[in-house]
């Protein structure tokens, strides 16, 4: 689950990343912005579940960002920071289906149980949400029998969506709300295609993405590591060490040398 904090003032973004005990959160990414424009391109290349923001930004409020963000990502679960006890401000703020109305300054030990207790409530609504289309998933499948075309257009939209989606968090029980079919059935169609799980289908195409990126030498391992959907540097390195036998860094001074002995092979035959 990832959290996006938006504020203009440095000194507050850093007192909230330093202050917030943020192991009892175990977010998977924490994002920040210091306005309404870096915050929607902060939506536009991430998925965010929670946003943190302050209500006073440079040129638009945090309650125009939280406006867009109803339209543009209803599902994401909005927190407001203000300095003033401001009516019309927590009027609006209601309307635009705020859970919280936090009045600056926060003890860091109350923003994280406000933290704490946003995250359980996300996590209880994703889960009922989830049984509800389960639901509508069994009960489509008990009155339809499906038939090798409908496995076959699931199967692909499923696949289509990891090759389009590939550094973004994907969770097999999504994958299979998006090719409508349960996250059983999807498993046993990778099994029969790709002779292995959604999961290891996903981190086999992300390594092999990650290597052809590491012959780049423009980006940086930590790059690579993102651009293939791990924030976790050091878990990245692991998977990566697994699948190859090397390191990120071993791996691309072992093609570099590949491709300038390749070019040398060829100037000699020249």
């Amino acid at each position: 689950m990832n959290l996006l904090i938006v504020d203009d003032e440095q000194q507050i973004l850093q007192g909230i990343l330093q202050g917030v005990q943020w192991e009892l959160l175990n977010f998977t990414e924490v994002f920040t912005a210091k306005g309404y424009e870096q915050a929607v391109q902060v939506f536009e290349a991430h998925r965010v579940e929670i946003l943190l923001s302050d209500i006073e930004l440079d040129r638009r409020n945090g309650l125009d960002l939280i406006e867009w963000v109803n339209d543009h990502s209803p599902e994401t679960a909005c927190l407001i920071l203000s300095c003033h006890e401001d009516f019309n401000f927590a009027r609006r703020a209601v309307k635009l289906k705020c859970l919280d109305y936090i009045l600056k300054p926060v003890p860091y030990e109350q923003l994280t149980e406000i933290l704490l207790r946003t995250k359980e409530r996300v996590q209880r609504e994703h889960s009922a949400t989830l049984l509800e289309n389960y639901g509508k998933v069994y009960m489509r499948q008990m009155k339809e029998n499906l038939t090798p075309e409908n496995t076959e257009d699931s199967l692909e939209e499923a696949v289509d969506y990891i090759r389009k989606h590939i550094s973004e968090e994907m969770t097999v029980e999504f994958l299979a709300l998006k090719a409508h079919v349960s996250p059983r059935h999807l498993n046993r169609l990778f099994q029969k295609r790709f002779g292995q799980s959604v999961g290891d289908y996903i981190s086999k195409q992300r390594m092999m993405l990650a290597g052809e990126l590491l012959k780049d030498e423009r980006l940086s391992v930590t790059m690579v590591s993102d651009r293939v959907g791990y924030g976790n540097y050091s878990y990245f390195t692991k998977l990566f060490k697994k699948f190859y036998g090397m390191t990120p860094r071993e791996y691309r001074m072992k093609t570099a040398g590949e491709r300038e002995g390749g070019h040398d092979g060829a100037n000699k035959k020249a």
